[in-house]
């Protein structure tokens, strides 16, 4: 099974980001094709495919991991897109959260590894997928809703639940199965 370790995106947020971004990115930019507000979502580790036998480790790792926080708060805030702006792959949301989701997922990453389940990636970057493109969009327009939301900010998050989530791949887009939760 395909797994990865997220955070979900409180309700509010994701209507925010709605009115803001995802409406106008469906409006004008054919080449977007727009996550569902309920795939939105914080990537902590992309742990990839793994065996269900594997489960309980995994489980264990993101529990004692989490536990070593306090309480997370993280600004939702910003956009901008992976990889440049020249050849645009992704459009994401920035979240900030003062760098202690970037020492949660170094713990992550780490642990997963020692345990031989998933490489070490040194690549996290604190966002949420909006859009995907298969193709480059119109600079100009895109250009336009980078640059009017480069600030904005769609609210404060309290982070108090890790899940351990299961990624099913289908023509259709993913389904996202939260297998396991901790938290405070």
């Amino acid at each position: 099974m395909r797994l990865f370790a997220g955070i979900r995106i409180p309700d509010e947020i994701k209507k925010r980001i709605e009115e803001s971004i995802t409406a106008n990115l469906k409006k004008n930019i054919r080449e977007a094709r727009i996550v569902p507000s309920e795939n939105q979502h914080l990537t902590l580790k992309f742990i990839g495919e793994t065996a269900e036998s594997n489960l309980p480790v995994i489980e264990r790792i993101i529990s004692s991991s989490v536990e070593q926080f306090p309480l997370i708060r993280a600004k939702v805030q910003g956009v901008g897109v992976f990889p440049d702006e020249k050849n645009v792959r992704i459009f994401w949301v920035g979240v900030d959260s003062g760098g202690l989701l970037k020492k949660l997922n170094n713990i992550l990453e780490i642990e997963i590894e020692k345990a031989g389940l998933s490489r070490k990636e040194n690549r996290f970057k604190e966002h949420i997928t909006i859009a995907r493109f298969k193709s480059t969009p119109k600079r100009t327009l895109l250009n336009e809703i980078l640059e009017k939301n480069r600030d904005t900010v769609f609210g404060e998050m309290e982070i108090r639940e890790v899940e351990l989530i299961k990624s099913q791949l289908f023509p259709s887009g993913p389904v996202y199965t939260t297998l396991f939760k901790t938290g405070r």
